[in-house]
């Protein structure tokens, strides 16, 4: 269910992102299977450098709604639990997303740093 959540929320994220200037989502998975040069492989570091920007976002504000819930638990009652357990993990996904997404963008700055 978490890694349904996780892809569910990058996919998400990468709709959201997309600029006329970064590829959209289906062209730049493309681009990702076709990336030979060294201006390709740092628009996509770029590009994913972006994600993790605003998967830390996500995280940040997902952390002060968490805490909102936490300081009034009596608007919520029981409910407090479940609220505050998928708040931790979403948290967690936000956090492993863009850990993925800075992994990716430090790979293909290798890539381009090899390309010619």
């Amino acid at each position: 269910m978490n890694k349904n959540l996780l892809f569910g929320v990058i996919a998400v994220v990468l709709t959201a992102c997309a600029t006329n200037k970064a590829p959209q989502p289906h062209d730049w998975a493309l681009d990702v299977q076709t990336a030979e040069t060294r201006e390709a492989h740092n628009r996509l570091a770029e590009h994913y450098e972006e994600i993790a920007k605003t998967m830390d976002a996500d995280a940040v504000e997902e952390k002060a709604m968490l805490d909102k819930y936490i300081g009034s638990p009596h608007k919520y009652g029981k409910e407090i639990l479940d609220i505050k357990a998928r708040s931790q993990a979403m948290i967690h996904d936000f956090e492993l997303a863009a850990l993925e997404s800075r992994k990716m963008a430090a790979y293909h700055r290798q890539l381009a740093n090899a390309a010619k």
